[in-house]
């Protein structure tokens, strides 16, 4: 990481007042802490790495007040030791001194782990103890279903890379190929023919290889580049995306519209967004004197949830399927597996992983995906556009579930979204709990919410007195 990036995350973070999913704060001025381990392997696990910053305190005042540190040759060494032999990865990180209001400070940027020596521990601490994620702004122990998921997750173990069982290399579709291409040299200004489609082609682009002596698709080339529906293969039967439009805000409402949705992958991301977009409102208003039509929600950002959700699902899981429900008031999309290890709610944005890599880098040679690192901005930046609240990401042990709320819910302040957000998953809520979730909140103001909320008719009161509680209406 260059110098002047890790000059602006630290400059971010201390003006914020706050260590950040990238950056770390360490005194330094007793030598490498003992515990400095647990930020090396929390920052092995995180898309991009991250930077222990030694040289900055919390004072008494809760305030992250720069002190600097004066034997910086030593402090490096001391940190070389830690990463070189008592890490069950040998890491390689950057070391940057960078002077902030006339003190000097020692920047050590950890870099991400290659995923085939994750997890990345402290050895005299083994596994699982030894393993850290981050989260938020903390470093925590990994859990055993994280460290399950990272070593699935590793190179060796992608599942999308995995011979695609009882298919041929007949059945993969060369003008698809031909497609792929054909996009990728007008970026490099290359013109693409049919004759130059063989094997050891398909086998650099992950699409085929060789299991054993025998040339066949991989997972990820016959989910994209298939000639027939994938879904016929009964080893790829479960692949589909179930879109269901429900006519009011919960499921046991009428249903107005559903398909279940199959195909190669590129087909199944376009599919559901014509399914979205004819059960989505429509405005018009006439700006100059044109008259210009919008849908509900931003077309750009549903695009994106859509391709995500395609692109990132976790194929392993074939008990479930992914699912689009359209509300009254909002766009849930559900995906079976949780996210990436390393990959949190918190910093999804500026994330980079995906558990598909070839399915990811071929779809978004063919215009699927945004430039890697831009698309949850984008969902972000056009939700904000249209004057819309920003998504909701819940990760949960095996889903990932992304919520669009539409303008019906636009009204929202920020605590009444975290009482919503609490219904999404637990259906009901009592006004204690609102406390918890909304700590120094005056109870007032909490009465308040929720009165306005039922106003809103998003929930109700049920029940009397101390045995009361508020539920959703969805």
């Amino acid at each position: 990481m260059e110098k002047k990036e890790v000059m602006k995350f630290i400059e971010e973070a201390i003006k914020h007042n706050s260590e950040t999913p990238k950056v770390e704060f360490k005194d330094g001025r007793s030598g490498v802490p003992r515990k400095a381990w647990e930020s090396i392997s929390s920052f092995s696990h995180a898309p991009g790495g991250g930077i222990i910053a030694f040289g900055v305190i919390e004072n008494g005042n809760k305030k992250f007040e720069i002190i600097g540190v004066e034997n910086i040759a030593a402090l490096q060494e001391n940190f070389s030791n830690v990463v070189s032999n008592e890490m069950s990865v040998t890491i390689r990180p950057e070391y940057h001194i960078l002077e902030i209001k006339g003190k000097n400070i020692l920047a050590i940027y950890v870099p991400e782990c290659p995923e085939q020596f994750k997890p990345c521990y402290y050895k005299p601490a083994g596994m699982p103890n030894g393993a850290r994620i981050r989260d938020g702004n903390t470093d925590r122990k990994m859990t055993d279903e994280e460290m399950r998921s990272l070593i699935e997750n590793s190179k060796k173990l992608k599942f999308d890379t995995l011979r695609a069982e009882g298919t041929s290399i007949e059945e993969l579709s060369k003008e698809k190929v031909l497609d792929l291409l054909i996009q990728s040299g007008k970026r490099t200004k290359r013109e693409a023919s049919i004759d130059e489609i063989n094997f050891e082609l398909l086998k650099n682009l992950g699409i085929a290889d060789d299991f054993d002596g025998n040339k066949s698709p991989t997972v990820a080339g016959f989910l994209i580049f298939a000639k027939n529906r994938p879904q016929d293969k009964q080893n790829f039967s479960r692949y589909i995306v179930r879109c269901v439009k429900y006519e009011g805000s919960n499921v046991a409402t009428d249903i107005i519209d559903s398909v279940d949705v199959d195909g190669t992958l590129d087909t199944q991301i376009e599919t559901i967004q014509k399914f979205i977009l004819r059960n989505i409102r429509k405005s018009a208003k006439i700006v100059g004197t044109k008259r210009v039509e919008r849908y509900e929600y931003p077309e750009k950002a549903i695009r994106e949830i859509v391709a995500n959700a395609v692109i990132h699902r976790d194929y392993k899981i074939t008990e479930t399927y992914t699912q689009v429900n359209l509300f009254e008031d909002r766009i849930e999309i559900f995906n079976p597996g949780c996210l990436p290890p390393g990959v949190t709610v918190e910093n999804i944005k500026d994330a980079q992983m995906s558990r598909n890599e070839i399915i990811a880098a071929r779809l978004k040679e063919l215009d699927y995906l945004e430039e890697y690192g831009r698309g949850i901005d984008i969902v972000f930046n056009n939700m904000k556009e249209w004057k819309l609240l920003p998504p909701i990401f819940k990760n949960t042990t095996n889903s990932f579930k992304v919520i669009l709320m539409g303008n019906e819910l636009s009204g929202l302040n920020e605590r009444q979204v975290m009482i919503w957000n609490h219904l999404v998953e637990n259906k009901k809520i009592t006004a204690k709990e609102c406390e918890k979730i909304m700590e120094d909140v005056p109870r007032q103001t909490i009465n308040y919410d929720l009165k306005k909320m039922q106003e809103m008719k998003l929930l109700h009161l049920v029940g009397e007195s101390r045995n009361s509680y508020y539920e959703a209406n969805f």
